[in-house]
């Protein structure tokens, strides 16, 4: 009888709704008033992570440097994260970052968006993307096969189209290659420690411009796990890139800025310096961006070069 009777009040408030919203499969012509329910509103707080690929962006074409401008143009952010050093950023030396983030930040800029850096390298001598820290041997030493093959994204050059870097699917192995890592070298502390401030200063950032109500974060396509998980548990709903820019009314122009390409020529004359005068360490880290930004000139920041010019190293963190 008590389930015959939740049953019936059951079937009345489904009553009470298709009543007052319309059933879908009922809309006629003969009931003009019965139309579906509306969608429901846009989460208050919303969030965009959207993943580079560095010096690639030079090689494929399916991912020019512009797709970043375009999320931007079409999401219309209120605070803008991106992958540059917090002092790199603050003394104007972008050339420490990879190109696409002066692009970003000059395009943040120009709208009047508010811009907060949020990467994180211990060795502050060498270029953020060149090279990679030291990681702890595997544990136990017979896993190595294994811990190689469950990273073997990390180590890869990021060749990506710009819905594979921000699909859903690169974004779990990536995550999932980063545990394993973290798991086969007992924690792997250079790895952890920089994740571990990239996610606070992302939080950080969000805190202090007063939790805005759109964030536009963009990095490295290997830190978008961390910064997508860092903005979600601030309390933002994820939205997809892939999907913003599809959907999007404007666009970026597609040849960048005079002013960009200025700075860009500031830049590789710095990395340049950078390398005639800098340590042994920092040499070939510095020899290898003012390469990259020697092409970035010769090609205005747009594609295509072969992938030999830029050499098959990835830019691991």
């Amino acid at each position: 009888m008590r389930c015959t009777t939740l049953l019936a009040a059951g079937l009345a408030v489904l009553a009470i709704a298709l009543t007052a919203c319309g059933d879908p499969d009922r809309v006629t012509a003969k009931n003009p008033r019965d139309k579906p329910c509306p969608p429901p509103p846009e989460p208050e707080y919303q969030s965009v992570v959207l993943g580079t690929i560095g010096k690639y962006h030079l090689v494929e074409s399916r991912y020019p440097i512009t797709r970043v401008g375009d999320v931007l143009a079409a999401f219309k952010p209120d605070l803008v994260l991106l992958g540059i050093r917090v002092d790199a950023f603050r003394e104007g030396r972008l050339e420490d970052a990879s190109f696409e983030m002066t692009y970003a930040a000059s395009f943040a800029k120009t709208r009047g968006i508010p811009i907060e850096p949020v990467d994180w390298r211990a060795d502050a001598e060498t270029p953020a993307g060149t090279g990679a820290a030291a990681r702890p041997e595997v544990e136990p030493a017979d896993a190595v096969e294994i811990a190689r093959r469950e990273a073997d994204v990390l180590a890869r050059p990021p060749l990506y189209t710009f819905e594979q870097a921000n699909g859903r699917e690169l974004e779990e192995r990536v995550f999932l290659a980063t545990a394993a890592e973290t798991r086969h070298r007992a924690g792997n502390g250079p790895a952890s420690r920089r994740r571990g401030w990239l996610e606070q200063l992302t939080v950080d950032a969000v805190v202090r411009h007063g939790r805005p109500k759109r964030i536009l974060a963009v990095v490295d396509v290997f830190d978008r796990p961390a910064i997508d998980l860092a903005v979600r548990l601030a309390g933002y709903d994820a939205r997809d890139p892939v999907a913003i820019a599809t959907a999007a009314k404007e666009v970026a122009p597609p040849e960048l800025p005079s002013e960009v390409l200025a700075q860009y020529r500031e830049q590789l004359a710095r990395a340049r310096s950078h390398a005639a005068s800098g340590g042994a360490a920092s040499k070939a880290a510095w020899e290898e961006r003012a390469k990259v930004l020697d092409l970035v000139v010769e090609k205005r920041g747009t594609c295509c070069v072969t992938q030999s010019a830029l050499g098959n190293a990835p830019e691991r963190r």
